[in-house]
């Protein structure tokens, strides 16, 4: 009988684990490749239930590969947004801005379009995205503020942003099944003024993470309803989904098969990182939470890493190209 609760309690575990989102593997970083989303079909699209174990069936669920946005990372230098580290951009009415730590990620506005219309938004205190790990049930729920821009018109808003992890289970996409999924809910209320006109927007997005595969949501479900005295109400839904989502995992989609040696490993004081290819740039480690505690320059293919400080223990890396994509991961341990 014992055995048999020893089993269980090892299969929850690892459960939970597989569908637990880190800062490492799921946030808005400079580095990060660059990626390609398709507007679906919204109509009769629903978000499904919450809870643990939930089974999504989106196998019929149309994409349209002629309407896309490509996202590509960088480091921030608009100096609007001072206290943001990461700008993601599609265009310049659609990016963002944030910056994330190993518990938390910031979200600091940025261009969006709701209903046709282009806003700029600049928060004066940071939207919380995000918390890690990020597991069922994370959640937060904070009053937000700042100044915005319609149409060349400024304003402010004040408002209330949330994010709830609110389920795991299996989401089925046409030819693929993802069995490791977390999905991330956020929702905004926002009231703003300008001398255009007053109103509220409301945002709610339900985000599908593959917790082994994807850096961003493989499909997300968003609506967003505008109200204001000068043009009424109006509501819309977009659905999209990740381009290749069918071959590879976004994980997968970073690496370029390249042969990295990390050696001695184990170490107690320096770790050797060799590489053939002449792409990169620096490696970055990382420990098991998702903090990054060390980074070196890679030099004619050759980087020398100081372990000494860190603490007995497993730990990340990441091999980084210089045009910020990544080259390769891996893992080291250091033992004194």
């Amino acid at each position: 009988m014992k055995k048999i609760l020893l089993s269980i309690a090892i299969i929850t575990s690892t459960a939970t684990q597989a569908q637990t989102l880190m800062e490492s593997t799921s946030v808005p970083a400079p580095w990060n490749p660059a990626y390609t989303i398709y507007q679906c079909d919204s109509t009769g699209v629903t978000p499904g239930a919450s809870g643990a174990g939930q089974t999504w069936n989106f196998a019929s669920i149309t994409a349209h590969t002629n309407i896309s946005k490509t996202y590509v990372s960088s480091y921030n230098s608009n100096a609007a947004y001072p206290n943001a580290y990461t700008h993601v951009s599609a265009s310049a009415s659609d990016d963002s801005y944030y910056t994330s730590s190993s518990n938390i990620l910031k979200y600091y506005g940025g261009n969006i379009l709701i209903n046709a219309f282009s806003v700029n938004l600049i928060y004066a205190y940071p939207a919380i995205m995000g918390k890690y790990p990020m597991s069922i049930g994370t959640a937060t729920n904070a009053t937000v503020g700042g100044s915005l821009t319609v149409g060349g018109i400024p304003g402010s808003f004040t408002g209330n942003n949330a994010f709830t992890a609110d389920a795991t289970g299996t989401l089925t996409l046409p030819g693929k099944t993802y069995t490791d999924i977390l999905r991330v809910v956020t929702s905004q209320a926002l009231t703003f003024t300008s001398s255009i006109t007053p109103g509220t927007v409301t945002q709610l997005t339900y985000n599908y993470y593959s917790a082994s595969a994807s850096l961003v949501p493989i499909l997300s479900i968003a609506t967003s309803t505008l109200q204001s005295t000068l043009g009424g109400t109006s509501t819309q839904t977009l659905v999209t989904l990740l381009k290749d989502y069918q071959t590879v995992g976004i994980n997968e989609l970073q690496q370029v098969n390249t042969e990295i040696s990390v050696f001695p490993n184990p170490s107690s004081s320096f770790i050797n990182f060799n590489t053939a290819n002449s792409e990169a740039s620096k490696v970055i480690a990382y420990d098991l939470t998702g903090k990054m505690v060390a980074t070196e320059l890679v030099e004619f293919g050759k980087a020398k890493m100081n372990v000494h400080p860190l603490s007995n223990g497993l730990y990340l890396f990441t091999v980084i190209g210089k045009n910020n994509q990544v080259i390769n991961t891996g893992k080291f341990n250091v033992s004194k």
